[in-house]
């Protein structure tokens, strides 16, 4: 195009030699139409040439915008202004208070998050910048469960309408469920709440992601949520704590991998079940002689322990020490609770030297009888010698 126009002009100025002179130049001197041309062209050359290298920097920003979108990407999810939604079911509309969305914990937790699942979703040119508002729709999630789990969700590429979006959302969320393998209790997101982008609901899942699908980081530990409370009847305001991560660095989870690795019990539930009631009565039988020594019994397998006491509780007998009040529930109502107990439990059998059994906190919250053998046979390997 610069040589085109070069020619042009070339031709215009030959055609044009001797003819008579235009202007003057600053002695008085007359200007001759050659000196007039010749500066023409210059500055026709200059404005290509300008041209020229504003059509180049127009090339390196269109080539580099997928790299500026993934630098943009890193920025905190609570730099600026956002909207971290509403959680509106039941007779509660529920906030995350501002204090929460300016805390380094919570920060960091959601930038881990955020660059796992741009690690995540690579191979298919998909970047997050902001995970309650990507999120929102299912699509990322969509591709998020597909890539974890190697599965496939139908559904249309594109969701335009709410109705379209949240049955998208709806299938995408039944999907991951079955494939975290967590009891109902445990599910503390749903279709409105991850639609409504609300914070609290967005990081309970993905944090239960990341932990079944091994993140290859350690997440901040003891991340909590502050979220204002206000009752639709009354209007009265209050304020609760949600925990969204716990002891990470005690944790190990890849729980993905783990379970495709079988156990006795795998076997005893496949291949077994007539042996099952026996299993069950010798753990009740060894976990009844322990509790005993402080007027506690259980009979239920699966209802006994969801809420952690008895578990704490054997777990201070077995290694005689005393585990103060304050540290944990004695009669859990909340899930929170409940968790929070199961987890010190875990956490004095790791200390005590015990393995970790293949099972999580909230797998024997949601009285999975399975986690819950895993568990208590775990406590009887290394303490089989007190039932004598």
């Amino acid at each position: 195009r610069t040589q085109c126009c070069f020619c042009l002009l070339l031709q215009v100025t030959m055609r044009g030699k001797g003819k008579s002179s235009l202007g003057r130049n600053k002695d008085g001197t007359k200007k001759s139409r050659d000196d007039l041309r010749i500066k023409t062209l210059s500055k026709s050359l200059d404005s290509l040439s300008k041209s020229k290298n504003s059509l180049d920097s127009s090339n390196d920003s269109s080539l580099d915008e997928l790299e500026r979108e993934k630098e943009e990407s890193l920025r905190p999810l609570t730099s600026g202004v956002m909207d971290t939604g509403m959680d509106e079911s039941g007779d509660f509309k529920r906030q995350v208070s501002p204090e929460s969305l300016k805390d380094p914990k919570v920060q960091a937790l959601s930038q881990q998050l955020k660059e796992w699942i741009n690690d995540v979703l690579t191979d298919v040119h998909i970047v997050v910048k902001n995970l309650c508002e990507d999120l929102s729709d299912g699509q990322v999630l969509s591709s998020l469960i597909e890539q974890l789990a190697d599965a496939k969700i139908e559904h249309q590429e594109v969701a335009q309408s709410v109705a379209s979006q949240k049955a998208k959302l709806s299938e995408t969320l039944a999907q991951i469920n079955y494939h975290l393998q967590i009891g109902e209790d445990a599910i503390k997101w749903n279709v409105d709440n991850i639609h409504n982008k609300y914070l609290v609901s967005v990081l309970h899942l993905l944090v239960s992601l990341a932990r079944h699908y091994g993140i290859q980081r350690r997440l901040p530990s003891d991340v909590k949520i502050t979220v204002i409370q206000i009752n639709k009847a009354t209007q009265q305001t209050d304020t609760i704590v949600e925990q969204i991560t716990g002891d990470e660095e005690r944790e190990t989870y890849n729980f993905a991998a783990r379970a495709q690795e079988r156990d006795v019990f795998d076997t005893l539930f496949d291949s077994a079940p007539d042996k099952l009631n026996a299993v069950k009565g010798s753990l009740l039988a060894f976990a009844n002689k322990q509790l005993q020594k402080i007027n506690r019994g259980c009979a239920n397998m699966e209802e006994d322990f969801s809420d952690g006491v008895n578990l704490v509780i054997m777990m201070s007998l077995a290694e005689n020490y005393y585990v103060p009040l304050y540290s944990f529930s004695m009669q859990p109502e909340a899930y929170d609770q409940k968790l929070h107990n199961v987890t010190l439990a875990l956490n004095l059998m790791q200390e005590a030297g015990i393995p970790r059994p293949k099972c999580t906190a909230e797998s024997i919250v949601s009285k999975d009888l399975k986690s819950t053998l895993r568990v208590l046979y775990a406590i009887y390997s290394k303490y089989k010698h007190l039932a004598k």
